[in-house]
This record gives C-alpha cells, structure tokens and sequence, in this order.
C-alpha cells in the first residue's frame, strides 16, 4: 500500500513525532509498502497525497487540520491517529479538534498500555479501536560510563512540559560526596530557557547542559549513563524511555501514565510531578546503594523485548491488517 505518514513539524528535525514518523516509515518500507513522511504544517509539502492508501497522523490535535482534509478528500480510505502525550493527557477530552481527530479515526494508536486505560476512562468506544504500538531502538552504541560519577542523562528539549531543569534542582540538594553528575542535552525552546539553563550550569557543579544533539550524538550521551532521567509533567511513550531500556540503563523518572506505561506500573524509580527533594534522595539512594541501581537496570533488560525492532514491526503489520 502507499501510506502517508502525517507528522506535526517539518520532517527531519529532532522532535520525537519526528523521529517516530521516520522510525515508522522505515519499518512500513521493510514489510513492503510505499510510505513517506508529510509535514501537516502551512506550507506546500503540508497537504495529504490523495493516491494514498492509508493516512497515519502523528498527533491528535496539531494533525486535526489534515486528518479532516484527508477524510474529505477520501471518506473510504483508513485514517489512523496516533497520540501524542499532550493528546492524551492534556488535550483530551476538552480539545474538539482532538476528539474530532479521534471521532474521524478508522484506527488508533498508542504508545504504552496505560494509554489505552486511559482512553477507556473516558470514552471506551476510543478504547476499542485502539493498538498499543511500542516504539523500537536499534542499539548501536557500547556502555562505557565514567566510575568516578555516577551520570544522570537527561535528554529533553528544554520546554515546560518537560520540566528539563528538575534532575539539576535535586542534584543540588545532594550531600558534597555524592558521585551524581547530571548530563543534560535538549534545545532551549526559548530565551528565557536557554538563559535558565546557563545560569544553572554557572551555578551547579552537578549539571552540564550540552546544547542541542543530533541522534546520534544523543545516543553516545545516553550510552555513558547509569541513569536515564524522563521528568516530564505528561509524556505519551517517550523514545528517551525506549532507547534506555535498548541500553539497559536504569530509568528514574515522574509518576506519569507515560512512564508507567513503559515501565511497569510497580516501577520504584517514579516520583510525583515537580517533586526534585524526592527525586535528590533517589539519586542518594542510586549512588549509596549499588542494589538499588542494579535493580533498575535489570528491570530495563527484562523489558528490552518491547523496544525491539522485530516486535514494533509486527505492531504497526497487525494494525494494517485490521484495517
């Protein structure tokens, strides 16, 4: 078949709809269709291909322009939605443009199973048309961390919902012994943030902030970390998630359906939103207690399965087949 892949930013960059709408079109290419990327932004690569087969949109709200143009271009053909975290946990039920998207959707697609909890919460006709596709890594890089710290990687553009700055506020509170060293790489979404993450590089000996990173430089980060961690307000299926558990490093992170999703509902690296003194006694706890540490990374091994490649592919074949 040839599938569009609707993505809400200019194809390339460095946000995970991108990266993920990339990854997809990929694994479509593998099992033998003809599908590309497209931009539902303003702009002349923004409008659906009509010769499509199937319409795979990448964020419920932010796609809702495109979903609806392709399903009055074609009312038979198949629109699949995939959430995004801010669809999911943000925008729903009070966005009309995402449950429009979701009214208008053949198909939909979530991240992580508590996705699907969620979606049933509020709407279980949502919920029956739903798949769990989990996001895949290909491993490339070898482990290879530093003894003398114990690193803390954080990879999140520096924006609000990701709260990109709460590894560095508990890193502060750590006794002058500990081993932490916080490794943050993400691009300031504003002045105010780039200026933010300066002044707490200047001021903490505990953080670096690197700047922004292509992939792979991102993943050479990730492969010298202890720990990865994700404390964002609201994440729908973070790939920094998949690509830790790809690289059995230990994830800490924030109690949000995202994260549990990935990680299991019993996860003991998670702690309340914005929460930095408890999240400085798990990093204590991490540096003081190497069973501590070993048991995370173990729980990123035993999940490993679900990041694989092999296994997101036949996903994304067995919504095509519903379809």
């Amino acid at each position: 078949m040839k599938i569009a892949i609707v993505v809400p930013v200019r194809p390339g960059s460095t946000s995970g709809n991108s990266v993920t709408g990339e990854r997809w079109q990929q694994q479509l290419a593998s099992l033998g269709h003809d599908a590309q990327v497209v931009s539902a932004g303003d702009g002349e690569d923004s409008s659906v291909p009509g010769d499509a087969d199937v319409v795979i949109a990448l964020h419920a709200r932010r796609c809702a322009g495109a979903i609806r143009d392709a399903v009055d271009q074609r009312p038979d053909r198949p629109v699949v939605v995939a959430l995004a975290g801010t669809d999911l946990y943000q925008d729903l039920p009070d966005s009309q443009e995402a449950l429009t998207s979701l009214q208008l959707a053949a198909h939909l697609i979530v991240l992580q199973e508590h996705g699907v909890e969620h979606l049933a919460s509020f709407d279980p006709s949502f919920a029956s048309k739903a798949s769990v596709v989990h996001q895949s890594v290909e491993r490339v890089d070898a482990r290879s961390t530093d003894s003398d710290h114990l690193t803390v990687v954080v990879l999140a553009h520096l924006r609000d919902v990701k709260d990109p700055l709460l590894s560095a506020l508990a890193a502060r509170q750590l006794p002058a012994s500990s081993r932490v060293m916080v490794e943050h790489a993400g691009a300031a979404h504003s002045d105010a943030w780039r200026l933010a993450a300066e002044n707490e590089m200047r001021d903490n000996d505990r953080y670096r902030w690197h700047g922004p990173l292509d992939r792979d430089d991102a993943r050479r980060l990730l492969a010298t970390a202890d720990v990865l961690a994700c404390t964002s307000k609201l994440e729908g299926g973070a790939n920094v998630v998949s690509e830790a558990i790809a690289h059995g490093v230990a994830v800490v992170g924030t109690d949000i359906g995202g994260n549990r999703g990935l990680l299991g509902h019993d996860h003991p690296g998670l702690v309340d939103v914005g929460d930095h003194q408890a999240l400085a006694r798990l990093f204590d706890r991490l540096d003081t207690d190497q069973s501590v540490l070993d048991e995370l990374a173990q729980r990123s091994v035993d999940r490993q399965w679900m990041v694989d490649p092999a296994h997101e592919r036949r996903q994304l074949e067995a919504v095509l087949d519903q379809l």
